[in-house]
């Protein structure tokens, strides 16, 4: 049995590995080909990584969007951009979002200090993760020892657990929603209910950055001019870490 286990641990970790070296190569690749000018090519292997592998880098991030400005794709570059600033809180990349909003005359480009706290606890999300899987071995420790060892309810020790291990929970399956869309269609109208029967509140370019609620068929809860409104879904790209 055990050398079954063993078996099987091998080939599944062989395997692991051997992905993880053609993602690596993935990126060597389109990095190379970022460095010859083959914009095209590169951003061919940058989406493939970022979309279909899930992974990605600031490095990387920064470049996807430095080919989409350069192809004229501004809302493709603010996005790229955005995520860049989730993974780095770099207040620069806020700069050249600004400039860009500014340029093309976009709404949703205003940032504070709630944002940056949020970008910060974006780009800290895995140490996150790990501290409070820490805090909850500790406890659990404590809880062993003076249950076990001292005959004694540790009532306190066991309540903060469960805050802790709900925190995780949380965390886990909601910490990396961010709540933030941009449009990525031209002549996008954005209505007053989730119908296309609705009345029209506008009819917007692309490029503006709106915040996302409740998806309802195929219609996203937004908000336009601090009044709620309704948008395609597939007119818009989520703004999430992956």
């Amino acid at each position: 049995m055990r050398i079954i286990l063993v078996i099987v641990f091998s080939f599944i970790g062989s395997h692991l590995l051997i992905a993880q070296s053609q993602v690596e190569q993935a990126l060597v690749d389109a990095d190379s080909l970022f460095q010859a000018q083959k914009f095209t090519e590169s951003f061919k292997l940058y989406d493939h990584l970022l979309h279909t592998e899930k992974k990605s880098s600031p490095s990387m991030l920064l470049r996807m969007a430095y080919i989409k400005e350069g192809l004229g794709d501004y809302s493709l570059a603010l996005y790229y951009l955005n995520l860049y600033y989730l993974q780095t809180s770099d207040k620069s990349a806020l700069r050249k979002m600004e400039e860009l909003a500014e340029k093309k005359n976009l709404e949703g480009y205003t940032f504070n200090d709630f944002e940056f706290i949020k970008s910060v606890f974006f780009k800290y999300f895995d140490y996150i993760v790990y501290s409070l899987m820490a805090i909850s071995l500790l406890l659990m420790a404590v809880i062993y020892r003076y249950k076990i060892k001292m005959e004694f309810r540790p009532v306190v020790p066991a309540i903060l657990n469960v805050l802790v291990l709900a925190l995780l929970f949380y965390t886990l399956n909601y910490g990396r929603e961010y709540h933030k869309a941009i449009i990525i269609k031209s002549n996008t109208y954005i209505m007053d209910g989730p119908s296309a029967g609705a009345e029209v509140v506008d009819i917007v370019t692309k490029g503006h950055r709106l915040p996302t609620y409740k998806k309802t068929d195929v219609w996203t809860e937004t908000e336009w001019n601090g009044k709620k409104a309704f948008i395609k879904t597939d007119k818009i790209k989520d703004i999430s870490l992956l």
